[in-house]
């Protein structure tokens, strides 16, 4: 039995990260509440950080050129941050996602003569690009956990432990109403304010067209508490019935109402296909970025599932292809082609039975991270 009070150390950037550290941390309490958390993260981890140093609000930025951009800012955070490791010695540290982040992190603080253990949950994308990141996160990681299966033969070659937890998937329940029979649309615009800065127009062009087509349609916006004003805004003018919503309970129910959903790419897309619901992926990266990455990515599509099956199971129209001509071919034949959207549904549904795990992820998280602690 664990009789200490453990001090654990915990980084999330971004907000898929803050949902898992929030549930990992919750997770862990249940089976030892006598571990302090402090470190960087979001609104929902805020609620079990006894110290908080930085929230997602100082991470507003996605792609090269814009890290670029940030970059002193971020390397006298890390800086700071590593002090503050090396300061209070924690037990131990654990990262979660947002390489480009917590790896110089975790790098800073072993080079700090950090001692105890340092666990990363979320593998980078080293089958996409940048594949000696593998190599590089073997040399100051102690343990990787990992979504996906496939993952983790990347990394034990280098001989880093890595084990599999599962994606958080598997706490969304299936939408129980047939797609067909639900007049609702789920807009999804992303978590960052560049990400709707970048993609908005193309929702302005959505919604202008389920005006014309069907002025009964409800448009329902799950967001964030820090976009919320940016989308009121922008929607204000709007004369279809538009639910925005950053209540839990409230989203969940109104998912049950959706037919389909326009998705920025990420893991809202993952989501979303758990949830049954047929949608059109979107993404837009700044354009030297693209023009970066096209040398360097190995696969051809945005999204996970695409990506596995090296087919276009979920229509996707990304950066230099998106476009006013593309998109609207794309947002129509969502509307209107059920026969596609059943297609959509019905391959999602066979590979989400080869990725899903039966354990919860969470739990298995904790687990991993309470055996570091004995």
């Amino acid at each position: 039995m664990i009789k200490k009070n453990f001090k654990i150390f915990i980084s999330a950037t971004e907000q898929s990260g803050d949902n898992i550290g929030y549930n990992l941390i919750k997770e862990i309490i249940k089976n030892n509440n006598n571990i302090i958390f402090e470190g960087v993260g979001g609104k929902k981890m805020s609620n079990y950080l006894n110290r908080q140093f930085y929230s997602l609000n100082d991470f507003n930025t996605m792609g090269i050129i814009e890290v670029l951009f940030s970059i002193r800012k971020f390397i006298k955070m890390i800086r700071y941050l590593s002090n503050i490791i090396k300061n209070n010695n924690y037990d131990l540290v654990i990262t979660i996602d947002s390489p480009d982040f917590n790896y110089p992190l975790a790098k800073k603080i072993k080079k700090n003569k950090y001692e105890n253990n340092i666990i990363h949950i979320v593998a980078p994308t080293v089958w996409a690009w940048r594949k000696y990141r593998a190599k590089n996160f073997a040399k100051v990681y102690n343990e990787l956990l990992v979504l996906f299966e496939f993952e983790i033969k990347y990394f034990v070659k280098h001989g880093l432990k890595t084990n599999l937890i599962g994606h958080p998937i598997y706490y969304i329940e299936k939408n129980k109403n047939y797609f067909k029979k639900n007049k609702n649309i789920a807009f999804l615009p992303g978590s960052r304010l560049s990400e709707l800065d970048k993609l908005f127009p193309y929702f302005q062009n959505a919604y202008e067209y389920l005006l014309n087509v069907n002025p009964n349609t409800i448009i329902f916006i799950p967001t964030l508490e820090h976009l919320k004003p940016k989308i009121i805004k922008l929607t204000k003018n709007w004369k279809l019935r538009i639910i925005i919503s950053t209540n839990y309970q409230e989203i969940e129910k109104n998912y049950s109402n959706c037919s389909k959903a326009l998705v920025c790419s990420g893991t809202a897309s993952l989501e979303i296909a758990k949830r049954n619901i047929p949608q059109l992926i979107i993404y837009k990266l700044h354009f030297f970025t693209e023009l970066i990455a096209k040398n360097f990515i190995k696969v051809k599509y945005a999204n996970i599932l695409n990506i596995l099956e090296n087919e276009l199971i979920i229509p996707e129209i990304t950066n230099s292809n998106l476009n006013k001509i593309s998109f609207e071919k794309g947002f129509k034949k969502l509307i209107n082609d059920n026969k596609s959207n059943e297609e959509q549904i019905n391959k999602i549904n066979k590979i989400l039975k080869n990725i899903e795990t039966k354990n919860p992820p969470f739990y298995s998280a904790a687990m991993r991270i309470l055996a570091y602690l004995n």
